[in-house]
């Protein structure tokens, strides 16, 4: 049973700005599929090796994968952010600390939304260009990028969970 405290953070600005931007991000790469489907041929990349470069190729309904993980998982993290109490965390959560503890869960919650709608609008988008014949812009930056992207938020939530025990 979880005797965690249900207390309820107050998001700040930050969390307000990072949840426009997944969502903005969200809507924008599934209108973007959308207003080009009608124009994607009838194959399309579906991966990219580590330069950017597309080396595996699918039929262009796949172009809804990314944006289907997307509608799925961006709205369940900004919706976990309403109940941080049942997060697992590695940190012994207690009526002192709880408030603490809960704002940096809502927090990495927010940046992890807002870094998976950004990173697989990117892909979609490009994916797109790519499949009509342009240029791809995500180079062999992109990768470390994308991992960043995902990881920065996590290394950052340990540090400042375990700094403010």
């Amino acid at each position: 049973m979880n005797t965690r405290p249900k207390i309820r953070p107050q998001k700040n600005v930050w969390d307000r700005v990072l949840e426009a931007i997944a969502i903005g991000a969200l809507v924008y790469g599934v209108v973007v599929v959308l207003q080009a489907w009608s124009t994607l041929p009838d194959t399309i990349p579906t991966h990219f090796d580590a330069s950017g470069n597309a080396d595996g190729f699918g039929p262009k309904g796949m172009i809804w994968l990314l944006p289907s993980i997307s509608v799925v998982l961006v709205p369940a993290m900004l919706i976990l952010r309403r109940f941080p109490w049942l997060s697992n965390v590695p940190i012994e959560i207690t009526e002192e600390n709880a408030e603490k503890q809960y704002g940096l869960i809502v927090r990495l919650l927010s940046l992890l939304a807002c870094a998976v709608s950004l990173l697989f609008t990117a892909l979609v988008y490009d994916t797109i260009l790519i499949a009509g014949g342009g240029n791809s812009l995500l180079d062999a930056w992109f990768m470390p990028i994308f991992l960043t992207g995902n990881m920065a938020p996590i290394l950052w939530y340990f540090y400042a969970a375990f700094k403010g025990r």
